[in-house]
């Protein structure tokens, strides 16, 4: 008569493979979960500096002259303050400004809020003034960083605009 059942070798060669095969099956898992937060801190970065960095050229666009008394240029915790007119030719100050991580709109001296995204952290907001004899414009650099210590992620952009 046969035996019925596995052996004692038959079952530890069985619980040795199924431990390899959970063993690949978590590092992929891993893997995936790692990648995915990778590519959440690079949206976020990108959500934050398309944001702000859009606003604030065309606010520059639009802007008068730059008031370079409530300006501070060269400085990682920069400030941009510009002076102009709106649609209906009223007064506007727009002021630009590096607060808890997060680039802050202030609009007549109202805070509009941030136009970064809560998310990722501006770590530099630098403003650099140049002009002409017949331009003036702002050259910007700005610092973004998201992410976890294992998905950590820190970009810098550029851009420049001139008041029309």
């Amino acid at each position: 008569m046969a035996p019925k059942g596995f052996s004692l070798i038959e079952m530890v060669v069985y619980i040795a493979i199924l431990v390899l095969m959970l063993t690949v099956v978590i590092q992929v898992i891993f893997s995936v979960v790692r990648a995915n937060r990778v590519v959440q801190a690079g949206r976020n970065i990108e959500r934050s500096a398309l944001s702000s960095l859009e606003r604030m050229s065309r606010e520059v666009h639009q802007a008068g002259t730059i008031d370079t008394g409530e300006s501070v240029f060269g400085s990682a915790l920069g400030v941009l303050s510009l002076d102009g007119e709106d649609i209906d030719g009223n007064s506007r100050a727009v002021k630009f400004s590096l607060s808890s991580g997060q680039v802050r709109l202030l609009e007549n001296g109202a805070d509009v809020g941030a136009l970064s995204v809560a998310s990722a952290t501006v770590s530099s907001l630098i403003f650099t003034r140049f002009y002409g004899t017949s331009t003036e414009g702002v050259r910007i650099q700005m610092t973004i960083e998201s992410g976890t210590s294992t998905a950590y992620r820190a970009e810098t952009f550029h851009t420049s605009a001139l008041i029309r």
